[in-house]
């Protein structure tokens, strides 16, 4: 099988850099500490077979996408319009939102109900005519 670097593996599955980790952590996928091509340590991933989806995905992978997420891992604060993903040296995905704040990495937001809204994420996606969110009714 093929192994290859945490932020190639989030790349390829189409999950986030953190759920690789959580993946890994669950044992639905393997990792190896490998001498890189520097000599440092490094970790790897050993590559599923295509069509793997993991249990903790599953639902994620079936959603419709949209491109507002929570920024914050506890999921406070604002829901916000993901304008751009970097990866930082330590292949973590690096939102960067509309508004110009800057994320942990990004975690699913299911629930869009207009006051968890970033205002600022909200005007500049009518500014630039994104496409817009669907808040839920307020429960």
């Amino acid at each position: 099988m093929e192994r290859v670097t945490i932020r190639e593996a989030s790349q390829r599955l189409r999950i986030s850099t953190a759920m690789v980790r959580e993946c890994i952590r669950g044992g639905e996928l393997k990792a190896f500490k490998e001498t890189r091509d520097d000599g440092g340590m490094g970790w790897v991933v050993e590559l599923p077979e295509d069509g793997w989806v993991s249990e903790a995905i599953a639902a994620e992978l079936n959603r419709e996408f949209s491109p507002w997420w929570w920024g914050t891992q506890d999921k406070t604060g604002y829901i916000h319009y993901v304008e751009s993903l970097s990866a930082s040296s330590w292949e973590e995905t690096v939102p960067r939102f509309l508004c110009g704040e800057i994320g942990d990495n990004i975690w699913a937001a299911t629930d869009l109900r207009q006051e968890m809204l970033c205002l600022e994420c909200q005007m500049r996606a009518m500014e630039q005519g994104l496409p817009q969110s669907n808040p839920s009714p307020q429960g």
